[in-house]
C-alpha cells in the first residue's frame, strides 16, 4: 500500500508560538519529520497542513515547514498555509508571498473555533474566493453543529467561483461521544452534495473518548462518510501528532483500514494515495 497522507501537522514551540499547546502538554514540543517517521514509517508522502501559530507567525511557519521538507524522511508534497481570509490588507500582502512559494498548494482559516457569523461575513468570503481564483487549495475545518452555516458558506463560493477546490477536514468533527450519527448523516449529505467537496478521513480519535475508543465505534462514521461522498472524493488523513492523544497514529490506520477493506484495490488506493494528490495537484509517484 502507498501512503499518502493528506493532513499532518508540524510544529517546534521553540521556534514559533502555539498557544493553544498548553492546552495539551502530552505534544507539547518539538513535532518533526523523523519523529513522524519513527512512529510509523509506512509512509511515502504527506501533506503539512497550517498548525494555528500566532497570526503574525504564518508565513513564517510555511518557511520552517518548507526547509523542513529538505531532509524530511518522506516527501512534503504541499503546505496548506494559514491566510486571514478576514483581513483585506494581511491577505493582500500574504497571498502573492504564499503564490511564490512552490510546495504551498492551499490555504487553511479554521473556522471550528469562531463564531457563525465569520461564515457570513464579505471579507471572509470575498477571500476564499480570491485564493480559490488564485488556483489554491482551501481546507475548510468545522464542527457538526457548523454544517448549515458551511453549507451557505459553500454555495456562496462555488457561485462566485464554480472550479473552487475545496476539502472538509475531519468529516466535519461529528459528536461521536454524545451525538445522533442519524442527524449528523442528515446534515453531512447536505455537504456531500455538492460535487466539487472532498473530505478527508481525519481527526475522529479526538472527537471520540480519548482513552477508550474502539474500531467499532469509528468505523460506521468512516464508512457513512466514504458511502455519501464516494472513495473517488475522500482521503485518509493521520492528523498526527494530535492523534497521539487519542490512541496513536497506528491504530486509527488500522480503523480505518478495516472500515474500507471491502472496497476495491482501486477504491482503496485512490483513499490512501492517488486522490490526494489529485486535488493537491501533486504528480503522482509509485
Amino acid at each position: 500500500m502507498i501512503l499518502t497522507d493528506s493532513h499532518l501537522h508540524l510544529w517546534d514551540p521553540a521556534t514559533l508560538h502555539y498557544d493553544w499547546l498548553k492546552e495539551v502538554p502530552a505534544i507539547n514540543g518539538q513535532q518533526l519529520p523523523t519523529q513522524r517517521f519513527a512512529d510509523d514509517a509506512d509512509l511515502h508522502a504527506a501533506v503539512v497542513v497550517q498548525a494555528d501559530c500566532a497570526r503574525d507567525e504564518a508565513i513564517a511557519e510555511v518557511r520552517w515547514i518548507d526547509a523542513l521538507a529538505q531532509q524530511s524522511p518522506f516527501t512534503i508534497v504541499g503546505i496548506v498555509a494559514f491566510l486571514p481570509l478576514d483581513d483585506v490588507e494581511s491577505r493582500t500582502v500574504q497571498l502573492p508571498e504564499l503564490l511564490d512559494i512552490p510546495r504551498v498548494v492551499g490555504v487553511r482559516h479554521s473556522l471550528q473555533n469562531e463564531p457563525t457569523p465569520l461564515f457570513y461575513d464579505p471579507l471572509y468570503r470575498e477571500g476564499m474566493a480570491d485564493v480559490a481564483r488564485a488556483g489554491l487549495t482551501l481546507d475548510l475545518c468545522i464542527r457538526a453543529h457548523q454544517i448549515p452555516a458551511a453549507v451557505d458558506l459553500l454555495t456562496d463560493l462555488f457561485t462566485r467561483v464554480p472550479q473552487a477546490r475545496v476539502v472538509l477536514d475531519h468529516l466535519g468533527k461529528p459528536d461521536i461521544v454524545g451525538g445522533d450519527r442519524n442527524q449528523w448523516l442528515c446534515e453531512f449529505a447536505r455537504l456531500a452534495d455538492f460535487p466539487q467537496l472532498m473530505c478527508k478521513i481525519s481527526g475522529l480519535p479526538t472527537e471520540a473518548d480519548w482513552q477508550r475508543w474502539q474500531e467499532e465505534e469509528l468505523i460506521p462514521w468512516i464508512q457513512l462518510a466514504v458511502s455519501a461522498f464516494g472513495p473517488s472524493r475522500c482521503m485518509f488523513g493521520g492528523d498526527w501528532p494530535v492523534v497521539k492523544l487519542a490512541g496513536g497514529y497506528s491504530r486509527w490506520k488500522r480503523c480505518v483500514a478495516t472500515a474500507i477493506a471491502a472496497l476495491s484495490p482501486k477504491a482503496q488506493r485512490a483513499i490512501w494515495h492517488d486522490n490526494a494528490l489529485h486535488f493537491y495537484r501533486r504528480q503522482s509517484e509509485g
